[in-house]
């Protein structure tokens, strides 16, 4: 009896399982096809007016989008002053009316993206005197255009402690601390502020202009008051403000700080804290106790903060230290290290002994085939190791093969390479072995490619004005819309080097009308007329399918080093939810690496087409700019500019307020950002899939 119980438990827990699949699949496909809500968008309001707002935004003109800036329906309201903020304004004066006559943060928000006058400044601030109850959305307009009166007279309202919704104004200050300069009476002011603040969010806008500017703004009294108000307030009680002293005050915090969240056991989880001790490392002196801190931080479990701390000790370290001996006896024999640490490692220790990579030439070589996304720190080792001619035969074979992307990367590297070498050894074998391999890359005719080599070819020791006709044939392999970035490109290296040869291709190229062109033309110096904007055509997108969505859709990315779920907003940017949805339908995001992570700010993918950053769908969609901020965690969509968003994606590793309205926010991760934490360029995304 018993073993038939079991069995019978066994095949139960088996049945349910399988079911247990079923559902997750019926889930995420439905019986019907795609995923659908359990809670779809029905408000016959919206689901009647969308589409009619959305015909009105792609067109960008102000005066058409106004009625709905006051339609009955606060959510078509929100998203039509969301829409403001990217659509051009010829006259504020009657939107900035109806803002105060709303007196809400997206009708601020919308404002705030837009220039002022200096009349319309001095008006706002007299208003913020006389009404109160607008102070909060003055305050997100003056931190976004403001001017140095501004700056001062905010500053004045921390005087008369006049503090309600303090964030903003708070944020405001941060922001223009920045631009203009303030008095030590006004820093220690700011201070006082941050720390006497009730506020965690306030707390940190007050000091994020020095973290994210320049520190040495700050004065010797200011620094030090600083220092006392942050040891009262006590390590470990704000992780984002300790970041941000330690940032400003390196010298005086990055060993208390590590030893201290170490022994909390707390320095693995807070990546951000983490990897900004890493880069103070290298700003300080490499006493016994920071020493031992650089070594805790070699330790740690992200790879960015070790490859951080690695870069730190950079030229700082030598033979006999126990520093070089960890990295040198340790690390690099680790087989097990990470590839991204160990090829750094190797870096680091170079500079004290350059035969160290000699016995892990195999795996050296071996690990642009198994993530070609680090070849350029491998490039970075040969830089060192290799002859100089060894080096350029090795640059000449990658372009010889014809992968575009290693080939991108070859020119990255030869680039600093040419950079760093003596002029003795740029000799003129060389310099054609050089210029060979450039215009070898340029026959790729590939648009990364040429984007790439438009640095060598700059530099007036390689190429003079009898290369330009050669060099200008390489435009032939390219078109518009899709390779503008190239013509960009090479429209600001014509001005600056061919000038004169060049001015009948520019006349040629402004001749086609297209107006993002010209003005990117006339921005370098040409003289072009720019013609008014034609209306984009932006990609269309199914209404029913996405009222089948629900508000806030959740959806999944399958990676490497784990799953990222993500919440998105249907309402506040249907366009680019209804991309997510198409682009998954179809599996195009299915084995898309992050081709860009920039550790402490963003990781970026979604280049289903050329997988490295210079694709892009065959569409754009509109931006759908949101006052949400991108905090830790916020997902938001790639641009070259407004309106101009593709399928390219990226994930805040923590809060950047100047991002703010510049980009689509279109979600927030929900769950897995210790995930978005541990992805390094090349991770692929599996699968995609909503919920």
């Amino acid at each position: 009896m018993k073993l038939r119980y079991t069995r019978l438990r066994v095949w139960a827990i088996f049945t349910i399982v399988i079911i247990g699949v079923i559902v997750v699949l019926n889930y995420s496909t439905g019986p019907r096809g795609p995923y659908q809500s359990t809670s779809p968008i029905t408000d016959s309001l919206i689901t009647a007016s969308y589409p009619n707002l959305y015909q009105t935004i792609t067109k960008r003109d102000a005066q058409q989008l106004k009625p709905f800036l006051s339609h009955e329906h606060p959510k078509l309201r929100q998203q039509a002053w969301r829409a403001l903020a990217n659509t051009p304004v010829d006259s504020l004066s009657s939107f900035l009316d109806l803002a105060k006559q709303q007196n809400t943060e997206h009708a601020w928000f919308g404002i705030s993206k837009h220039s002022l006058s200096e009349r319309q400044l001095r008006q706002l601030e007299q208003s913020w005197i006389e009404n109160p109850a607008y102070r909060s959305g003055i305050a997100r307009v003056l931190g976004q255009q403001g001017d140095e009166q501004s700056l001062d007279f905010l500053l004045q309202q921390l005087d008369r402690h006049e503090l309600d919704n303090e964030y903003n104004l708070a944020l405001a200050i941060g922001r223009l601390v920045r631009n203009f300069d303030t008095s030590q009476r006004q820093q220690i002011r700011i201070i006082q502020n941050a720390f006497d603040s009730n506020n965690y969010n306030a707390r940190r806008a007050y000091l994020y202009g020095w973290y994210r500017g320049d520190e040495s703004r700050l004065t010797a009294t200011a620094q030090d008051t600083l220092y006392s108000r942050w040891q009262v307030m006590g390590t470990g009680i704000s992780r984002d403000v300790d970041q941000y002293v330690n940032k400003i005050l390196p010298a005086r915090t990055t060993s208390d700080m590590t030893i201290y969240y170490n022994g909390e056991q707390m320095l693995d989880s807070e990546v951000q804290l983490s990897y900004e001790l890493a880069t103070s490392v290298g700003k300080i002196e490499l006493t016994d106790q920071n020493s031992l801190a650089a070594k805790i931080l070699l330790t740690n479990a992200n790879p960015h903060v070790q490859v951080r701390a690695l870069q730190s000790l950079s030229g700082n370290i030598s033979k006999g230290d126990d520093l070089f001996g960890y990295i040198s006896k340790t690390m690099i024999p680790d087989s097990m290290l990470a590839d991204k640490v160990w090829l750094q490692a190797v870096q680091t220790a170079l500079t004290v002994d350059p035969g160290i990579a000699d016995e892990y030439t195999d795996r050296l070589a071996n690990i642009p085939d198994e993530n070609v996304y680090l070849m350029p720190e491998v490039l970075a080792v040969y830089e060192e190791i290799e002859s100089t001619s060894s080096y350029l035969d090795r640059i000449s074979g990658i372009v010889s093969e014809g992968q575009a992307r290693p080939v991108m990367f070859a020119l990255q590297s030869l680039n600093r390479y040419w950079s760093n070498i003596s002029g003795e050894e740029q000799s003129e074998p060389r310099t054609e072995k050089v210029r060979s391999i450039v215009f070898d890359a340029l026959e790729l005719g590939d648009r990364g490619v040429a984007y790439i080599a438009q640095s060598l070819l700059q530099r007036e020791t390689l190429f003079n004005a009898s290369d330009f006709d050669r060099i200008n044939r390489s435009l032939s392999s390219f078109s518009l819309p899709g390779d503008i970035e190239v013509y960009q490109t090479f429209g600001s290296l014509y001005k600056e080097r061919f000038e004169q040869q060049a001015k009948v291709v520019i006349d040629s190229l402004a001749s086609l009308e297209y107006a993002p062109l010209n003005r990117s033309l006339a921005d370098a110096g040409w003289e072009v007329e720019v013609p008014e904007e034609s209306e984009t055509k932006f990609r269309l997108h199914d209404w029913q399918r996405l009222w089948e969505l629900g508000r806030k859709p959740v959806l999944t990315l399958r990676t490497e080093k784990g799953p990222i779920k993500m919440e998105l907003n249907t309402l506040s940017a249907p366009a680019t939810v209804a991309m997510i949805d198409s682009l998954n339908q179809a599996e195009l995001y299915h084995g898309v690496p992050f081709h860009r992570v920039v550790p402490n700010f963003v990781i970026q993918g979604g280049d289903y087409q050329r997988k490295d950053g210079f694709g892009g769908p065959d569409f754009v969609i509109p931006t759908e700019a949101s006052g949400e901020g991108f905090v830790r965690g916020a997902v938001g969509i790639a641009s070259a500019g407004p309106d101009t968003e593709g399928s390219q994606y990226f994930v805040m590793h923590q809060w950047k307020p100047h991002l703010n309205g510049n980009y689509t926010r279109f979600g927030h991760v929900i769950e897995g950002m210790d995930v978005v934490d541990a992805i390094v360029e090349g991770d692929k995304v599996l699968s995609t899939t909503w919920y």
